[in-house]
């Protein structure tokens, strides 16, 4: 009798468009099943990792680095020791960070020591309603990457742009590609626990040309810590002020407000401010930003005034 395969999902899109959100409501969706999740996380702490590993106890961290670059070896070697677990797993997802070009890791799972154990079913792009079409240069370039590889796209925060802007969206994206509108990455279960494409059959798309050597060199990142408490409120102001060149801001945050921990997630003027369900003593805070980005010491001294509301 042939062992069945194991299913392997991708998760890719640009930073900040929903793919966390999307993981924990497929992890929770797929509750009974044997399922693992590896989570690759750019910058100094591997946030995702954490916040979904508060729904999944089988959750593998990649971090630090690209996940089609610096770190593929890393993706080779984990899926490997993945396809010997017993039991064995019904099904594997990746969530690609958001420097990541998901074709690469397409690829990676079409060699020959993998290709016998996982089978894979499909990518899924998360797409930011609100900001894919502001993206530029190079950023834009590893967006359109990520949606030429994916079998579906997620057009994610739908309810924060109007008619014209999604229409807009929808005819940049084109129609080669399933696409399905979501708010808060809300996916059927039938869009992704139900297809069947094999590897045998699924044809590799070919590479867009994004930048030469490590993604991750488009970008850089700075971690921010502190143990004193953040005013709430000065806090949600001032990341709403801070410069359009920081893509991406997430982390645990030890707000003065009932001096609980929360998960911080944001992008653009956005933030989100979630339970974390362990409490934490220290802010650590992951910023991601453009290439050359040389504006971290002015927000490290807005950071201590949003500190000082509270410490005063």
């Amino acid at each position: 009798m042939t062992t069945p395969r194991i299913a392997v999902t991708v998760v890719s899109g640009f930073l900040g468009a929903g793919k966390t959100t999307l993981l924990n409501r497929m992890v929770r969706r797929a509750e009974g099943s044997r399922l693992a999740v590896i989570v690759n996380d750019f910058g100094e702490l591997n946030i995702d990792a954490a916040i979904v590993s508060e729904v999944t106890d089988a959750v593998y961290s990649l971090q630090n680095g690209c996940i089609c670059c610096t770190v593929q070896e890393d993706l080779l070697a984990q899926l490997g020791s993945l396809a010997q677990l017993e039991p064995r797993l019904e099904r594997i997802v990746i969530e690609c960070s958001g420097v990541s070009d998901p074709q690469r890791i397409v690829q990676t799972l079409a060699y020959p020591q993998l290709r016998s154990q996982m089978q894979l079913d499909m990518v899924i792009t998360v797409v930011d309603a609100t900001r894919h079409l502001q993206l530029d240069g190079e950023y834009a370039r590893l967006a359109r990457a990520q949606v030429a590889a994916a079998d579906l796209l997620l057009l994610n925060k739908t309810d924060l742009v109007d008619a014209l802007q999604l229409q807009a969206l929808r005819d940049a994206l084109g129609s080669r590609t399933r696409i399905h509108e979501s708010v808060q990455a809300q996916l059927p279960d039938a869009l992704w626990l139900e297809t069947d494409l094999e590897l045998e059959t699924r044809a590799l798309k070919p590479l867009t040309r994004v930048a030469d050597g490590d993604h991750g060199e488009m970008f850089s990142s700075w971690l921010w810590q502190s143990d004193l408490a953040l005013d709430a409120e000065g806090l949600r102001g001032w990341l709403q002020a801070l410069p359009s060149d920081v893509f991406r801001v997430k982390g645990l945050v030890r707000l003065a407000q009932g001096n609980k921990t929360h998960w911080l997630q944001h992008v653009g003027t956005r933030s989100q401010f979630a339970p974390a369900t362990e409490q934490a003593s220290v802010t650590r805070l992951v910023f991601i930003a453009r290439r050359g980005f040389d504006g971290w010491d002015a927000l490290g001294q807005g950071l201590e005034a949003c500190t000082a509301k509270v410490s005063a």
